[in-house]
This record gives structure tokens, C-alpha cells and sequence, in this order.
């Protein structure tokens, strides 16, 4: 066992370090050094694509390095090396390209620390919300940067944040029953909410931002196929096979499918690259833009590729989302919409469970509330779409229930 939690460590690490040399690659020393100081100053809420304010090779070079503090903290933790903490790190990287940085992730993994410290639970029982309840990097940042309150309040609201999100994360996912993988994007999302609504209380309120970079496509498009092309060739060169990958599209793929126990780590390999090229060609298909936001939501699709997500349980997902969009109430490349088909694919349990129907349906249900709940935290809690996703899945879970009592099974398997 401790040979494949290295093999995957070492495996994780390869990746990330690839992130900081393509930074290196596409850009100069000194607009690396200016982008990363725009970067860590940036109050970083819903909408900053990292590539907008702070250049291409700062924020690889960004995202490698928190995606590397993700594995460290979880071996430090010595959590279980397997599906979660896949999903985690990747998810890390991701968004270190919109909203989480080298300086804005630790306060909230203090606070979860803090609250396995409190609770006298082992800090592996919480590397969920360790790693994924960086979410609220940005309470941080905008704490800090954009109110101007200072460095050592956005420490503190940020330690807060991740005792907050500790605490609350297994209760939230009896609300949707598994079938929203973002469970602390959920958990966020409320968290978030709560911190907003005092702020307002004092008179404090936040404006969305778009810092939207369009002008990368073409250079990144080749970059990202050959870097999810690579997780195939590696997964066939580690076992991975036809049979294997049958196995995981048989999953429904509700919380917690770890797909590295069941499969293996060759087979899961190839179906991350699998869901990353799925997600470059849905971008592509739409005239979308590939920047960092839309990295992010593509990466994120790619670590569930180890814990929930396969083509078949995301495909229903992105297809509602597309179709929501035919009467042109929103275009399919804006902003928005391409997210919402990304990240909207948290939402895959619901396909695998139930049909491609059901998933149609839940993700023409996403995106309207997708587009209207980030207002609610104050843009402040990155996994928007996990938040939303939440709020879909608890009401096709309660109607689901209703319908058929016993059709959705009690137990906790968070």
C-alpha cells in the first residue's frame, strides 16, 4: 500500500512541477515577479482570472505552487493518498489560476488545523475541508486588500473560515445526500454567506469583478492536450486498460466514489485525461475562451476523474447546460454558461444514478442559479458553482425521495 500512496504522490508532484515550468517557459523572469505581486495583492473574488492581472507564467507558475502545498499538507496529515486527495490537489491548482494563491490558502488550512486540534480528531479526518475549503481563499484577500483592513484581519477571518468549514461540511452533505461532489463548495458557499451578511450589516458590500483574459487561446489549447494527453499515455504505461475503464463508467459516481480503490491508478489516470480533453473540446465546440477560469473548471473536471466523474455521468450535465442556452437568454461562450458546463458537472451523481434524463434536467436546473447566487457571499466563495450545485441537488434529492421513499439510501458516506 505505502508503494502506490508514493507512486500517486510522486505522480501528483510531476504534474504540479510541470505547471511551474511551463510559467518559467512563457514568460520572462521580471513579468513573473510583477505578475505574482499583482497576484498576492489581489482581492481575488469572482471574477479574477489570474492570467488577466498577473500574466501566463505567474500564474502557472501559481498554480504549481498550490498545488504542491496540497500535497504537502497532505502527507503531512498522512491522510489516505487516493481519490479525494486527487480531486483536492488538482482542484487546488485550478483555481490557483482564479481566486487562491501561495498567500491566500494557508489561513484557512490553519483554521482547519486549529479545529482538529480543538476536536482531538486527527487532521487526516479533515483533509476535505483542508484542501477543497480553500474555497474561501478569497474572504482573505478581500479582507485584507480590498476593505484595507490589513494583513493580520485577513489572517484571522480566514482561520475563522476554516474552522467554520470544518465544522459544517459532514452536516451539509445529509442535505444533498452525496449527489453534489462540491460538498464544501456547498459548505463554502453558506459560510461565505454568513460572513457577507455581517459585513453588510456594517455597511460593507462587494461588486463583482471581470478580469476575463481572451487573447491566450490558441498558445494554451496545444499546451493543455498535450498535458491531458500525457495522463492516458502514463495510465496505459501504469496498467490501465479497456476493462478497468468499463468498471468506473459503471459508477453512479455519488460521494464517496473513490475510483483509485477500484480501479486502480493506471485506469483512473487515463479517464482524468479523457474528462480533461472532453472538457477542452466542450470550450472549443462553443467558442469559448481558455484562460484561467475556464483552466480551472477543465482541472477540476479532471481531479473528480478520481472520485466521481466519467464521461458517461458528465456528458447529461454539460448537454442541460448547452440546451438551457439555445432560447439565447444566455450565449454559450459567455462567461457564465462555459463555467456552468464545467463546474456544473458536480452535479455527475445525479446522470449516473438515475439516467441521462435526470442529469439533463439538473443541469438546466444550474445554470440559472449559478448565474444569481453569487451576490449572496459576495463573490467570495470561489466553488460558486458548487454552491449552487448544492442547492439543485437538495431539491431533486427532496422531490426524488418524495416520489419513491427508499429510493435514495441513508447512509453517510462522507
Amino acid at each position: 500500500m505505502s508503494k502506490i500512496r508514493d507512486k500517486i504522490l510522486v505522480i501528483l508532484t510531476v504534474y504540479q512541477l510541470a505547471l511551474i515550468i511551463i510559467g518559467f517557459v512563457l514568460s520572462p523572469f521580471e513579468e513573473i515577479r510583477l505578475g505574482f505581486i499583482n497576484i498576492l495583492k489581489s482581492p481575488s473574488i469572482l471574477i479574477t482570472d489570474y492570467i488577466a492581472i498577473g500574466g501566463l507564467g505567474a500564474t502557472f507558475i501559481n498554480a504549481g505552487l498550490v498545488g504542491i502545498a496540497g500535497i504537502i499538507v497532505a502527507y503531512l496529515s498522512k491522510a489516505k493518498i487516493s481519490g479525494l486527495v486527487i480531486a483536492g490537489v488538482f482542484t487546488m491548482s485550478g483555481f490557483a489560476m482564479f481566486g487562491k494563491n501561495i498567500l491566500n490558502i494557508w489561513p484557512i488550512i490553519i483554521g482547519v488545523c486549529l479545529f482538529s486540534f480543538l476536536t482531538r480528531r486527527p487532521l487526516r479526518n479533515y483533509i476535505a475541508p483542508c484542501l477543497f475549503g480553500t474555497t474561501l481563499a478569497p474572504t482573505v484577500s478581500q479582507t485584507a486588500f480590498g476593505f484595507e483592513f490589513g494583513i493580520i484581519w485577513g489572517i484571522v477571518i480566514g482561520i475563522i473560515m476554516g474552522i467554520l468549514v470544518s465544522a459544517l461540511a459532514k452536516h451539509i452533505y445529509t442535505l444533498h445526500m452525496g449527489f453534489n461532489l462540491y460538498n464544501v463548495g456547498t459548505t463554502g458557499g453558506i459560510v461565505g454567506t454568513i460572513y457577507y451578511i455581517m459585513l453588510k450589516g456594517f455597511g460593507f458590500k462587494i461588486s463583482p469583478v471581470m478580469h476575463w483574459s481572451k487573447e491566450y487561446t490558441e498558445l494554451l489549447l496545444p499546451i493543455l492536450l498535450i498535458y491531458f494527453i500525457s495522463f492516458i499515455i502514463l495510465g496505459l504505461f501504469l496498467g490501465g486498460n479497456l476493462f478497468g475503464l468499463k468498471k468506473i463508467i459503471k459508477e453512479s459516481g455519488r460521494l464517496i466514489t473513490d475510483f483509485v480503490e477500484m480501479a486502480g491508478i493506471g485506469n483512473v489516470l487515463i479517464n482524468m485525461g479523457i474528462l480533461g480533453l472532453l472538457g477542452l473540446a466542450y470550450v472549443k465546440f462553443v467558442g469559448g475562451d481558455i484562460n484561467g477560469p475556464v483552466i480551472a473548471g477543465i482541472f477540476t473536471i479532471v481531479g473528480f476523474g478520481a472520485l466521481g466523474k466519467h464521461i458517461k455521468n458528465v456528458l447529461p450535465i454539460m448537454l442541460g447546460v448547452y440546451l438551457i442556452c439555445i432560447p439565447k437568454i444566455w450565449l454559450h461562450s459567455e462567461p457564465g454558461p462555459t463555467l456552468a458546463a464545467l463546474f456544473g458537472t458536480a452535479l455527475a451523481p445525479f446522470s449516473g444514478r438515475f439516467g441521462p434524463f435526470i442529469g439533463l434536467l439538473a443541469g438546466m436546473l444550474h445554470l440559472p442559479m449559478v448565474m444569481h447566487v453569487g451576490e449572496i457571499h459576495g463573490y467570495m466563495n470561489l466553488y460558486n458553482n458548487g454552491f449552487s450545485g448544492g442547492l439543485v441537488a437538495i431539491i431533486i434529492v427532496a422531490i426524488l425521495r418524495d416520489l419513491k421513499p427508499g429510493l435514495i439510501e441513508e447512509e453517510i458516506r462522507y
